[in-house]
């Protein structure tokens, strides 16, 4: 169930370099903001994707709650993109996304750490 999950989050955090490079090339003055903005909406297509695919996941136990922490991790990265990225409520709703991220990896790396399993990759979700 956890590596379906991440196997079903990771285009996301494929697309994040290529968007966290943009953004910060935005926040330098160096991309113009429609740049910036045409960057945030190919990162939101892959969001969106992400969010079916991982809603029709089967999760029972604690793995259900790291589907739900995914979901709202994606949630929120969805509704910082949809924002303007100098807006007031993007760095709110993208550190949500951060933290959701990590507490869902942990969480899914704690249950295979009990179970004696292989190890998700640390960078699979982000």
């Amino acid at each position: 169930m956890q590596q379906r999950l991440v196997a079903d989050y990771e285009p996301v955090s494929r697309g994040l370099t290529a968007y966290e490079l943009d953004y910060r090339e935005w926040r330098l003055g160096r991309l113009s903001k429609a740049g910036a903005k045409t960057a945030a909406g190919k990162l939101h297509a892959v969001v969106a994707a992400a969010i079916g695919r991982i809603e029709q996941d089967q999760a029972t136990g604690e793995t259900a709650q790291a589907k739900k922490l995914l979901l709202a991790a994606l949630e929120a990265r969805r509704s910082a993109l949809a924002a303007a990225p100098d807006g007031e409520s993007y760095p709110r709703d993208w550190n949500r996304a951060v933290v959701d991220a990590r507490r869902a990896l942990t969480l899914m790396q704690d249950i295979r750490d009990r179970a004696r399993l292989i190890p998700l990759p640390e960078d699979s979700v982000s």
